[in-house]
């Protein structure tokens, strides 16, 4: 069973417009997550897909396969079907480029899972721990059901904005895992209501009576913001992979 990761990346973010060139410790945010990922041994290839000549330039100065895709995409996973087209692959992870802390060994556990059941998708969430997550626009909430079937996202505080103890209250991580059949099924339809509303990829597949598996892990803080940016460049100070890949001093 071939497994293929493919990271979408474009300038032209709403929130934090050039994020993928955003530097972190002297290197783009996008070289963080590809080096993090290439640790993945279930990986078999490791794709950057791209609109934007400027990302795809400077990705291939650290050795990245980059794919050019179509500036017309308005969601991600779109952006990865067209990249996932004509590549042989039974599985396809996609690996939003704003997820510098990627955890290799998460990846390698959730690709396993859908190695070994009849899943047609799934997607990595994590336990909500602070308010100021909870309320927050940028975070996707997520509420999830029997067997860890995921029911709705929002960016509203579900499942309710009453609770105090942020009891099931989940938010969405920026890795999807598809059959690749599935995964190009997906993109053939058009953007849905909800989807539309909530801007969020996945919903396309609940609103086409589809299921989606969650997978559970750590959080990894994604970037939304640039303030993101800063705790994420504090959080790499100590965090030895990334010591280990880079085996260099901060720039």
């Amino acid at each position: 069973m071939k497994i293929v990761g493919i990271i979408p990346a474009r300038l032209a973010s709403t929130r934090f417009p050039g994020k993928p060139l955003a530097k972190i410790h002297g290197r783009p945010m996008i070289e963080h997550v590809y080096r993090r990922a290439q640790r993945a041994d279930l990986i078999h290839e490791l794709y950057i897909a791209t609109c934007d000549e400027e990302i795809a330039a400077e990705t291939e100065k650290f050795g990245a396969k980059v794919i050019m895709t179509s500036s017309a995409h308005t969601r991600c996973t779109d952006r990865v079907a067209e990249a996932a087209e004509n590549i042989d692959a039974d599985i396809v992870i996609n690996i939003q480029g704003d997820e510098p802390l990627i955890d290799p060994e998460a990846i390698d556990e959730s690709i396993s899972i859908m190695k070994n059941n009849k899943f047609r998708c799934l997607n990595w969430i994590t336990p909500i721990k602070e308010w100021e997550v909870f309320i927050s626009q940028n975070t996707v909430k997520t509420a999830i059901g029997k067997d860890n079937k995921i029911l709705y996202f929002s960016r509203q505080p579900i499942p309710t904005s009453g609770q105090e103890n942020l009891k099931n209250a989940f938010k969405q991580m920026g890795v999807y895992i598809f059959r690749k059949q599935f995964l190009l099924q997906y993109s053939s339809w058009q953007e849905m209501p909800l989807e539309k509303a909530e801007k969020v990829d996945m919903l396309r597949i609940l609103e086409h009576g589809f299921d989606i598996k969650a997978f559970i892990t750590k959080d990894m803080i994604g970037v939304d913001t640039p303030e993101d940016l800063s705790l994420v460049e504090q959080i790499l100070l100590e965090d030895p992979l990334h010591n280990k890949i880079f085996k260099t001093s901060h720039r």
